[in-house]
């Protein structure tokens, strides 16, 4: 089963898909990246940031995403420093056995910023939520995530 080594970076298809910090193919390119015995597809790309394209329960393949594509929402696109249209270098990654999260270091920020905006967030349901949200999901150093933490307050 051979990667493509190039994909051609595209948007991500909706809004909603955003902010699940996941990167998506066409389900043709998806078994690539799977990694055997799991239900994990994940890919490096640029040599720089490794992209989960599936955690359990949440296919990531898109049919409206062409072959040869990768959909990649604005933070993504910034961290690896490519624009849409751009081809980037991917490869499958296979993590390491005893692969876990050492360190998770939060900065929250609103994407839309607002100055009579005042928001409070208790951290231990925050932690709580986003450990089930982004559970086997690889984090690079200094990658920025783009997440809807207020919605589970609503």
């Amino acid at each position: 089963m051979s990667v493509p080594a190039t994909m051609r970076v595209t948007k991500i298809p909706s809004m909603d898909l955003t902010m699940t910090n996941l990167a998506y193919c066409s389900p043709a390119d998806l078994h690539h990246f799977a990694d055997m015995g799991t239900e994990l597809f994940m890919a490096l790309l640029a040599d720089r940031v490794i992209l989960n394209l599936a955690y359990p329960f949440n296919l990531t393949s898109h049919q409206s995403v062409e072959r040869g594509h990768i959909a990649l929402n604005g933070a993504q696109r910034r961290c690896i420093k490519v624009s849409s249209g751009d081809e980037v270098s991917v490869s499958r990654f296979i993590p390491p056995n005893d692969f876990d999260l050492a360190l998770l270091k939060l900065k929250l920020e609103f994407v839309k910023k607002e100055a009579s905006r005042a928001e409070q967030v208790d951290a231990v349901v925050l932690s709580n939520h986003l450990k089930k949200i982004f559970m086997n999901q690889v984090m690079s150093s200094g990658q920025r995530v783009t997440y809807d933490c207020l919605h589970f307050y609503r």
